[in-house]
């Protein structure tokens, strides 16, 4: 009987050893897999803080070109008018008057272009009032 309990006792002893390294195992793959998925997350984190720079930069050389262009085309419209002659307009004073909103629109566009854009304008030269 002795031999039983110290045998029955070793096979006790080996089966809670066979149940606990896989449990230690789990444990320690539970901390590997906590460990990537925090690794994943401070990539993601990263990738994000980078496209989010990305984005700004994309957006300040868009907003660039944007400016860039609407610019070239007042310039282009100035110079157009200013090539015109007095009798398209009518007078003088009409001619001042369409040349210098283009001047000024282009004057905006160089000191405050987000305002530029967001209040948007249209030349309306000499409109009849309804009667």
């Amino acid at each position: 009987m002795k031999t039983m309990l110290s045998f029955s006792g070793v096979i006790i002893c080996l089966l809670a050893l066979f149940l606990l390294v896989p449990i230690a195992g789990a444990q320690d793959q539970e901390a590997a897999e906590d460990q990537e998925a925090a690794e994943d997350q401070e990539i993601a984190e990263d990738q994000e803080v980078a496209d989010d720079q990305e984005a700004a930069e994309d957006q300040e050389s868009s907003q660039e070109d944007k400016i860039a262009a609407e610019k070239e085309r007042l310039e282009a419209k100035i110079a157009e008018l200013e090539e015109k002659p007095v009798e398209y307009f009518g007078s003088p004073k009409n001619k001042r008057t369409r040349v210098g909103f283009y001047k000024y629109r282009l004057e905006m566009l160089l000191e405050d272009p987000d305002k530029y854009f967001s209040e948007p304008e249209e030349y309306e030269g000499n409109i009849k009032t309804p009667e």
